[in-house]
């Protein structure tokens, strides 16, 4: 396992929520979603979980739109992976759980693009800063943000990362 990622075993903890407890959005599923992919292609890269990222993104967005975000999605999770320098709890796809609950990390990255999204940019900032450990959010945040624009969330960007 890579020290950059770390599967989340469904165990008794106060920390997991459903996706009904958050209130996802369609988008936020379906984002989440192809983010654990590129979480399991970084724990293991020889599953080449990539190239399933890609094809739920076409699955799940409207065309030309699903390689563009699984772009977007995969810069936003590098760059997170980069400031975070730690390991990340997630439901891999495969695991029965992903269908209905979220991670602490998981809802942590929603909490930062919901702020993005809304322009709330101290609580994105400062949800950024938790999720990255205290490492450099600027780039994360750039591309959360570009992530949102291609949703329709922001009509400008504020960060240049």
């Amino acid at each position: 396992m890579s020290p950059d990622t770390k599967s989340f075993m469904f165990s008794i903890d106060p920390g997991v929520r459903t996706r009904r407890e958050l209130a996802l959005l369609p988008f936020e599923q379906d984002v989440l979603t192809v983010s654990r992919c590129f979480f399991e292609t970084y724990e293991k890269p020889d599953s080449q979980c990539w190239m399933q990222a890609f094809m739920e993104a076409e699955q799940r967005f409207q065309p030309p739109f699903g390689a563009t975000i699984a772009h977007a999605t995969h810069l936003t999770i590098n760059f997170l992976q980069t400031a975070r320098g730690g390991a990340f709890s997630y439901f891999p796809t495969s695991d029965a759980m992903a269908e209905y609950a979220v991670t602490p990390a998981e809802k942590q990255l929603i909490e930062v693009m919901r702020a993005v999204g809304a322009g709330d940019v101290e609580k994105a900032e400062w949800a950024a800063l938790l999720l990255c450990h205290g490492g450099e959010t600027e780039r994360f945040l750039a591309a959360m943000e570009r992530l949102c624009l291609i949703f329709g969330q922001i009509e400008g960007l504020r960060y240049q990362g």
